[in-house]
């Protein structure tokens, strides 16, 4: 169920919004009501105004400001509104500063570019066109769904609706246009990113203000006191807890968001012991004939060998003379170790024929 929510806020179509939350309701007839009762503003970007340009559903503004303002949080209220004034002048002159450097352009280099990279991956829309600025986007998604859009590029419009929310072309809507050579895309943007509308953003200036022990000083009447309030025992929390379907980057040691780093060549993605560093040299490989084979994959010469080394374990190993003469007498040979038995030196019978021993030469 969960899984249909955050297609239903991010799609720009209301059928398909709908068409969403009627497999919701489906699965649960307490879903639809209880999201009309407690979430009455606007979480799809299917009911968002076409005036306002904006298609963001996240909270990243607040985690920007969550961390701009960190530090600030413990400070009294007074020096926590004078400090919070200090930034925003800073940040005002600072962007008014970067807006002069604009000097020439119509829109903005940062959406431009951005309209720029999203043209390079258009691989999978096919346009008909059926005028000199109108034509049929044919797009077939991942699930191997073929949806057909109406584009329009002198109305600025199309039938999935995120360029007239969003003011930037939507992928329909570049397909069509990198139909025409060398085509300029600062036409196709809303003036809502045009470099006017950023200087008339931060054009106003915040005035600078001496420091606190200098601020005039008015009797009001009356002494004003700090609200009373509960806190609650252990420390306080400055970093809030993000979602499930948020991005966790900026956690430093988040799962997939981090490597480990060698201390030794201090290189990325492997450990010190790991053969991939540099330092460690090559690592030996592990013979065969130690690893082994798994059961049933033995070919003949393998087995071959297991039957030589039993062999090799049963057998006594290199006998000397002297071994042979204390165990079966004088003269005995080694074959005489698994033949015949032991004889006595004292038996008047033949002579034993005494042989020369020589020692074996070892196979090469």
């Amino acid at each position: 169920m969960y899984g249909r929510m955050y297609p239903a806020a991010r799609t720009f179509q209301p059928q398909y919004h709908q068409y969403l939350m009627n497999k919701l309701d489906e699965i649960d007839k307490e879903v639809k009501p209880w999201l009309d009762t407690n979430h009455s503003l606007l979480w799809m970007r299917s009911r968002f105004q076409e005036e306002i340009k904006c298609d963001y559903i996240k909270n990243n503004v607040a985690e920007v400001w969550n961390k701009w303002v960190k530090e600030l949080k413990d400070l009294p209220i007074a020096d926590l509104a004078d400090s919070l004034r200090s930034k925003f002048m800073e940040l005002y002159a600072r962007r008014r500063r970067i807006g002069e450097k604009f000097e020439g352009h119509i829109m903005l280099l940062a959406v431009v570019r951005q309209i720029y990279a999203l043209s390079r991956e258009l691989g999978h829309l096919k346009v008909k066109e059926g005028g000199r600025d109108e034509a049929e986007v044919t797009e077939i998604t991942s699930t191997h769904k073929i949806i057909r859009h109406v584009v329009h590029l002198q109305k600025h419009t199309c039938t999935c609706r995120e360029w007239q929310v969003s003011g930037k072309p939507c992928p329909h809507a570049l397909a069509l246009i990198t139909t025409c050579r060398n085509p300029n895309m600062q036409e196709f943007l809303d003036p809502y990113f045009s470099v006017y509308h950023y200087r008339q953003a931060y054009a106003g200036v915040i005035k600078p203000l001496p420091d606190k022990s200098q601020w005039a000083t008015v009797d009001l009447g009356f002494k004003l006191l700090p609200p009373l309030s509960k806190r609650p025992v252990g420390r306080q929390r400055k970093n809030r807890i993000p979602g499930c379907l948020e991005d966790k980057g900026n956690k430093p040691r988040t799962k997939g968001k981090w490597q480990v780093q060698c201390k030794n060549c201090f290189a990325f993605g492997h450990r010190s012991s790991s053969s991939k560093c540099h330092l460690n040299g090559t690592k030996k490989r592990k013979s065969r004939a130690t690893v082994g084979r798994p059961l049933g994959q033995a070919s003949t010469s393998a087995a071959k060998r297991k039957k030589v080394a039993q062999e090799k374990t049963q057998s006594p190993g290199p006998v000397n003379r002297r071994q042979l003469a204390l165990t079966f007498g004088v003269g005995a040979t080694i074959n005489d170790q698994q033949t015949t038995p032991p004889r006595s030196n004292k038996s008047p019978a033949k002579k034993a024929h005494k042989k020369k021993l020589t020692p074996r030469k070892a196979k090469k």
